[in-house]
């Protein structure tokens, strides 16, 4: 008996000793962990996807809402094309550049179609590689139906609103159920 607790105990006595001559290699892998579970993690729920098209983005995005950040690239009959820009980690941003290819994504104002004069009073609103937040709403084949949300210094617009104050617009009749934030 005596023996078997004098093993543990050097058994126990080795782990520490281990422990204690490595333990920067120990904090350096459990950090290491930390940083591919929280990659893993943000995969897995699309944060760093960069969607080039419209049924690239999933179907509870749409659901929820979610605004997504964009760079203007037209402004065309149809609505906007948009190049989405997905949510970048700094220590991985020069690698998801090289492997993500361009797409567009074709934006439309939620609920409105425009007139000549909207339109016009848009390409001037809106200028090419602005940055824009699309709030989606719906989804029909391959165009978004959105908020779209712009940022400029203290100018803080949502092009929606601003083009119904006008009345440069006619009403599509769509409904769209919005979930409160």
């Amino acid at each position: 008996m005596a023996q078997r607790s004098r093993g543990s105990e050097n058994l126990a006595a080795r782990v520490s000793e281990f422990v204690d001559e490595h333990l920067q290699l120990l904090r350096n892998v459990s950090t290491g962990l930390v940083v591919a579970g929280a990659i893993l993690f943000a995969r897995s729920i699309k944060m760093t996807t960069k969607f080039k098209k419209a049924v690239d983005i999933p179907e509870e995005f749409i659901l929820k809402n979610v605004k997504l950040r964009g760079r203007l690239l037209h402004v065309t009959e149809e609505g906007l094309e948009v190049e989405h820009i997905p949510i970048s980690l700094p220590f991985m941003s020069s690698w998801q550049r090289r492997l993500q290819s361009n797409g567009k994504l074709l934006v439309r104002l939620a609920g409105v179609e425009l007139t000549q004069n909207g339109k016009l009073w848009l390409h001037e609103y809106l200028k090419p590689s602005e940055m824009l937040w699309f709030q989606l709403l719906r989804r029909d084949d391959s165009v978004l139906d959105c908020f779209i949300l712009v940022n400029r210094y203290f100018l803080h617009g949502q092009a929606d609103k601003s083009v119904t104050h006008m009345g440069d617009i006619t009403l599509t009749g769509q409904i769209f159920q919005c979930v409160p934030k």
